[in-house]
């Protein structure tokens, strides 16, 4: 024989749904499907598994979370985030003086940045995270181009051929 269920407070179902009908998120929407099962239909945490297609672990953990800390702990929102290892500021002193060459008109190039950004840091990093960073601090690739849009290539070469050389 299992431990008892809780009794849910009619305050506390009412939550339940309006936070399942508000939310957007399809992982928050699963547990919230779950918590919804067991506090309206008294279903156990096998039968909810079945019907969510989750695992009855997952089912006793958001329960158990929902009783412990309340709908706060259900409602996470987004998972992960951004791990960057500098802050906006320290990414900004490392590009300071790839910025004055850039505003020079020099070429930089992408491998040197890396390193200055691994010195920063301490430690190797893979190139994407360069990239990322550059991409947060809007810079963008510009690359000078192969020739003139409006040259011609034949008078050109008719200018070489009949060129004088004094």
């Amino acid at each position: 024989m299992g431990r008892p269920q809780m009794v849910y407070q009619e305050n506390q179902k009412t939550e339940i749904k309006r936070a399942f009908k508000t939310s957007t998120d399809a992982k928050e929407q699963k547990r919230l499907l779950c918590l919804k099962l067991r506090a309206e239909q008294g279903f156990n945490a096998k039968q909810i598994a079945e019907i969510v297609e989750c695992s009855e672990i997952q089912v006793r953990s958001v329960i158990s979370n929902y009783n412990k800390n309340g709908l706060n702990s259900i409602l996470r929102g987004h998972q992960g985030g951004n791990h960057r290892y500098l802050s906006h500021g320290e990414e900004e002193a490392v590009l300071a003086p790839f910025l004055a060459k850039a505003e020079k008109g020099q070429i930089l190039i992408v491998p040197d940045i890396h390193k200055a950004y691994e010195e920063a840091l301490g430690r190797s990093v893979p190139p994407s995270t360069v990239y990322r960073m550059l991409d947060r601090h809007n810079w963008r690739k510009v690359m000078p181009r192969p020739r003139h849009p409006k040259s011609n290539q034949e008078e050109q070469e008719a200018y070489k051929k009949n060129h004088r050389k004094d």
